[in-house]
C-alpha cells in the first residue's frame, strides 16, 4: 500500500542529497530535480486515490497505487545507493591522513565513487524516471482530484501533548453486573461438577466487545486472588499447539518432550485450586482439547480454565458450565467511553460537540473498541465539520460481523497523519498476540524511513512520539514494563487484522506448511520459521521479489536450511534492510554485500567467536544486536567505519576480551550496553567515549586498567 508518506520521505530525502556537495547525486542533479518534480505531482493526487481504492474498491486505481509502490521503493534503493558511496567517502576522510583529507576535500567530483558507480547509478535514475512518467501518464486516465492541502502531516508535530497520561483511562464501563457473575461463578464451589475436578467457563463474544478486559478484571479481582492459590494467563491465539500452551503456563523456553512437559505441569499444579486464563481461543479440534484438559485436570475440587473466544464451537467444545456470551455496552456506557477519549485532549465540551459525540457513541452500537477508537481520533480534533463528518459517515451498519467493524476501524485509520499510518500498518509483521518492544520497533521504523524528521529532536524521540499517540489513539494497547524495565505493547487482534488488510501480501510467514506455487510476489517482509519439520526449501524465497526484512526464527539439527536460506539472502536480497537471525547462523561472511542494512540482530548465537570482517562493509547499519552471544571474544577491527551505528547491544557478552581502537568515531553511537577495557594500547580504552552521548545503563569491564580516571588524553 503506497500513501503519501513514502512519497514524502522520499521528497524530503532528496532535497538535501542534491545540496550536499560530497553527494553522488550532484553528478545527477537535473535528473533528480525531475524525478522529484515528477514525483510531487503525483504526491498531490495520492489522497483521492487512496480513498476510491478504500470507498470504491476501484481495481484500476489499487492496480496504479501498487505500480506506483513498486517504483517508489526502487527510487529509495537508489538513494541507498548513492548514500552508501556517500558514506564511503565519509569513512575514507575519516581514516586518511591530513594530506589526503586536503586532497579529498578539494575534489569536485565524488572521489571514491567508480565511473562504473556513477554509469550505473545514472542508467537507473534514467529509467525509474521512465516507470514514473508512465505512472503519471496514468493517473490522467484515472482522473484523480489533486488535493489543495494535507493539514494531516501538520498535524504531526502539534497535536501531541506531553502533559497526556496512558494510565489515565483504566476506567471499565458497563461490566459490573457481568464481572460480579463470574466471580460468583469460579469462587462458588457448589457448581462445580463433582465428576469432574476441572471446570470450564468460555466467554463469548465478537471481537473488540471487550472479552479479554473482562478476563483481565476478574483475573484481577481481590476476591479472585484469595481464592485461588495459582492464578495464570496464557494468551492461545491462533495457534492451538498443546507444548506451547503448557509451557506458556510452567514457563518454559527450551525445547522439551511432551512427556516431560506434562510431569512437569502436574508438578506445578496437583492438589491446587488454579485459574488458568486461556485468552482468545480459536481451537475448534475436539481431541486436541480432550488431550490439553486431560494434562490440566489435576487439580484440586474449585480449579477453573476461563477462556475467551470469538466462536460459540469453540464454547461448546470446551465448556463444563453455560458459556458467557458478553452482551454489547448500553448507549449510555459506549458515551461515557467514547467521552473519556475525545474530552482528554482540550476539545472544548461545548453542547455542540456533546450532541454530536453521544449521537456517534449510539451509532458504534455497543462495541468498546469502535467507541474508544473513534474517541480517541476526534480527541485530536477541535473541528467541529470533522466530528459531523464521522457522525454522517455511511460505513455505519455495524452488526455481529467483524468486518462492518473493520470498515469503522478503518475511519481511524485513514484520520490518522501519514507517518502514523506506515508506522502503524508496519506492525502487521508481527504475529498476534505478540509481545512488541518498544526500543525494538521504533528501530524497525528507523531501518524502513517511516519516522519523519523533526527539528531540534533525535529521531528516536520522535519514534517515542509516535509509539505513544498510537497508545493513546488506541491502535496500541496494553502497555506495560516487561521483567527487564523494558516497555511493551501489544495489538488488538481486529487492530492486527486492520494491518494486515492495508498490507495485503506485503507481509509473508514461511514454515513448514508453505508450498511454492511458482508465482513471483513483491513480498517486502517475510519471517522464516525453522524447526525440525521443516522441509521446504529455499524455492518459496526465490519467488520473493523486493525484499525488505527478515527474521530467520528457530534451529534446524544440521544447519543445512539454514545455509540454504542464508545463501540465497546473501545472493537474492542485496536491498535488505532488517535482518534478524534468531538460529545458530554460521555463514555470515557474505553479508558485506548487503549495503541497504539498518538493522541487524544475530543475538542468542552461541556458536560465533568472533564477527566477520565483512559487517564493517555495512556502513547504512544504525542497529546491531550482539545480546548473549556467549562465546563472542572479540568485535571486528575496523567497528569504527560504522559511523551510522547509533545502537550496540552486547548484553550478556561475558567473552569479549577488548574493544578495538577508534570507537570514537561513532558520534551517533546512542546504546553500548558493553565495554571492555583492553591491556594493550592498541585496543580501545575508556578515553574514547567521553565524546558521545550514550544513554541507558553502560557495563563497563576491566576497571582496574584505567590509568588516567580524568579520561584525558596523555
Amino acid at each position: 500500500m503506497v500513501d503519501a508518506a513514502l512519497i514524502s520521505g522520499l521528497l524530503s530525502n532528496l532535497a538535501p542529497l542534491m545540496k550536499d556537495e560530497f553527494s553522488l547525486f550532484r553528478n545527477f542533479k537535473k535528473e533528480v530535480q525531475k524525478l522529484s518534480s515528477t514525483l510531487s505531482s503525483i504526491s498531490s493526487v495520492l489522497e483521492d486515490a487512496e480513498r476510491r481504492n478504500v470507498q470504491e474498491k476501484d481495481k484500476q486505481t489499487e492496480d496504479w497505487l501498487r505500480k506506483l509502490k513498486d517504483v517508489a521503493y526502487e527510487v529509495r534503493d537508489i538513494m541507498d545507493e548513492c548514500t552508501f558511496e556517500d558514506l564511503r567517502l565519509q569513512v575514507k576522510r575519516l581514516n586518511a591522513s591530513s594530506s589526503t583529507r586536503i586532497k579529498v576535500i578539494s575534489s569536485i567530483t565524488h572521489p571514491f565513487s567508480s565511473t562504473w558507480t556513477r554509469l550505473k547509478v545514472g542508467h537507473k535514475i534514467k529509467d525509474v524516471q521512465e516507470k514514473l512518467d508512465q505512472i503519471s501518464s496514468a493517473r490522467q486516465k484515472l482522473h484523480l482530484r489533486e488535493s489543495i492541502h494535507d493539514s494531516k502531516l501538520n498535524k504531526f508535530t502539534s497535536s501531541w501533548r506531553e502533559t497526556m497520561s496512558l494510565s489515565s483511562c483504566n476506567q471499565v464501563y458497563g461490566r459490573d453486573e457481568e464481572k460480579k457473575k463470574i466471580v460468583d461463578i469460579l469462587v462458588n464451589t457448589s457448581n462445580v461438577s463433582v465428576a469432574k475436578k476441572l471446570s470450564v467457563l468460555p466467554i463469548v463474544g465478537i471481537g473488540g466487545i471487550g472479552k479479554t478486559t473482562l478476563a483481565q478484571i476478574v483475573f484481577n479481582d481481590e476476591e479472585i486472588v484469595k481464592h485461588f492459590e495459582t492464578k495464570i494467563w496464557v494468551c492461545v491465539s491462533d495457534e492451538f499447539d498443546i507444548k506451547l500452551v503448557i509451557k506458556a503456563i510452567i514457563g518454559a523456553t527450551n525445547e522439551i518432550s511432551l512427556d516431560i512437559l506434562q510431569k512437569m505441569i502436574q508438578d506445578k499444579l496437583k492438589g491446587k485450586r488454579y485459574l488458568i486464563v486461556l485468552d482468545d481461543v480459536w481451537n475448534e479440534n475436539v481431541d486436541a482439547w480432550d488431550q490439553l484438559r486431560s494434562i490440566l485436570d489435576c487439580g484440586s475440587k474449585g480449579a477453573f480454565v476461563l477462556t475467551t473466544t470469538r466462536k460459540r464451537n469453540v464454547a461448546e467444545i470446551m465448556k463444563t458450565i453455560q458459556h458467557f456470551q458478553l452482551s454489547l455496552l448500553s448507549n449510555d456506557d459506549c458515551w461515557l467511553l467514547f467521552a473519556e477519549r475525545a474530552f482528554m485532549c482540550g476539545t472544548p465540551k461545548t453542547p455542540n460537540f456533546v450532541d454530536i459525540g453521544k449521537r456517534i457513541a449510539i451509532k458504534c452500537k455497543g462495541v468498546p473498541l469502535v467507541a474508544k477508537t473513534l474517541g480517541s481520533q476526534l480527541g485530536f480534533n477541535d473541528d467541529e465539520k470533522e466530528w459531523c463528518r464521522i457522525r454522517d459517515s455511511e460505513i455505519w451498519e455495524i452488526s455481529q460481523n467483524e468486518n462492518s467493524i473493520l470498515s469503522i476501524l478503518k475511519l481511524s485509520y485513514y484520520d490518522l497523519p501519514y507517518h502514523l499510518r506506515r508506522c502503524f500498518v508496519f506492525c502487521a509483521i508481527f504475529i498476534k498476540d505478540a509481545e512488541i518492544e518498544k526500543k525494538r520497533l521504533i528501530q524497525l521504523w528507523m531501518a524502513h524511513d517511516l519516522i519523519p524528521t523533526v527539528k531540534n529532536q533525535t529521531i528516536e524521540d520522535t519514534g517515542n512520539t509516535i509509539w505513544k499517540e498510537l497508545c493513546w489513539r488506541s491502535f496500541f494497547q496494553d502497555e506495560k514494563l516487561d521483567w527487564s524495565g523494558n516497555e511493551i505493547c501489544k495489538i488488538h487482534d481486529l487492530m492486527h487484522d486492520l494491518s494486515k488488510s492495508v498490507m495485503k501480501d506485503e507481509c509473508y510467514t514461511l514454515d513448514a506448511n508453505s508450498s511454492s506455487d511458482g508465482t513471483r510476489r513483491e513480498i517486502r517482509h517475510v519471517m522464516v520459521m525453522v524447526n525440525e519439520s521443516f522441509k521446504t526449501s529455499v524455492h518459496a524465497l526465490n519467488e520473493i521479489g523486493g525484499l525488505q526484512s527478515m527474521i530467520l526464527n528457530g534451529r534446524d539439527v544440521d544447519g543445512n536450511v539454514t545455509k540454504q536460506i542464508l545463501l540465497s539472502v546473501w545472493k537474492e536480497f542485496p536491498a535488505l534492510r532488517v535482518l534478524e537471525l534468531r538460529c545458530d547462523a554460521q555463514y555470515l561472511c557474505y553479508m558485506g554485500c548487503l549495503r541497504h542494512l539498518r538493522y541487524l540482530d544475530i543475538s542468542d548465537n552461541i556458536m560465533i567467536t568472533t564477527l566477520p570482517d565483512s559487517i564493517c562493509d555495512l556502513l547504512n547499519l544504525q542497529t546491531l544486536k550482539l545480546n548473549y552471544c556467549l562465546q563472542l571474544e572479540s568485535l571486528p577491527r575496523n567497528t569504527r567505519d560504522l559511523i551510522n551505528l547509533r545502537h550496540l547491544y552486547l548484553e550478556g557478552c561475558c567473552s569479549l576480551k577488548y574493544m578495538p581502537r577508534g570507537m570514537e568515531q561513532l558520534k551517533h553511537l546512542k546504546t553500548l550496553s558493553w565495554f571492555v577495557i583492553g591491556k594493550k594500547e592498541r585496543y580501545c580504552q575508556l578515553d574514547e567515549l567521553k565524546d558521545l552521548d550514550i544513554g541507558g545503563s553502560l557495563t563497563i569491564k576491566n576497571l582496574g586498567r584505567v590509568s588516567d580516571a580524568s579520561m584525558e588524553r596523555g
